[in-house]
């Protein structure tokens, strides 16, 4: 006897983002959140797409933790944009849910279907992509234990949670849950 397939969840709308990354960001930023947007969609599925935004982000923040003259000498080659502040890691993570929202805004998605997707936009700086990831995980059971599970278990995703970690703490109200 063989096992019923399983039954593929049910997918979530995403609302628009009220406020586009685009619109707020600098100038001379956009073609950087652009090519941020541009290198994930590349991805056939959502495995791929986290991945890819895993290690983007996790690479950018190597960028940012190196001294700063090493960094102004590949800024100079157009490696990465200039931040404001000193630059370092702190500076960046702070923007990390920024840079996770431009690239979600890129891709343009109506609808939330997998854990691994899930997962990245619960990343987001916009609420309307976390409230969609909070909504798909509350629909089904399996749904909030699969992202769980991933949170747990997937090493890149974990340090980009960890990076995230200062991000969170000072822009969540006190006795929210993260």
């Amino acid at each position: 006897m063989t096992a019923p397939a399983p039954i593929a969840p049910a997918p979530i709308a995403i609302d628009k983002p009220a406020r586009s990354v685009f619109d707020t960001s600098p100038e001379k930023l956009r073609p950087f959140l652009e090519g941020l947007a541009a290198r994930v969609s590349g991805g056939s599925n959502w495995l791929v797409r986290k991945k890819t935004v895993c290690d983007l982000l996790l690479g950018l923040d190597a960028f940012f933790a190196l001294p700063a003259a090493e960094r102004r000498a590949l800024m100079a080659g157009g490696a990465a944009p200039e931040e404001d502040g000193d630059g370092g890691p702190a500076d960046f993570r702070k923007v990390l849910p920024l840079y996770v929202g431009a690239i979600l805004e890129g891709l343009d998605e109506s609808a939330l279907t997998a854990p691994e997707q899930a997962a990245i936009y619960l990343l987001s700086i916009h609420p309307e992509h976390q409230q969609a990831a909070e909504r798909w995980m509350l629909a089904d059971p399996r749904n909030g234990k699969a992202v769980r599970k991933l949170m747990r278990t997937d090493r890149r995703y974990r340090q980009l949670m960890d990076r995230m970690a200062d991000h969170w703490r000072n822009t969540r109200a006190p006795g929210a849950v993260a």
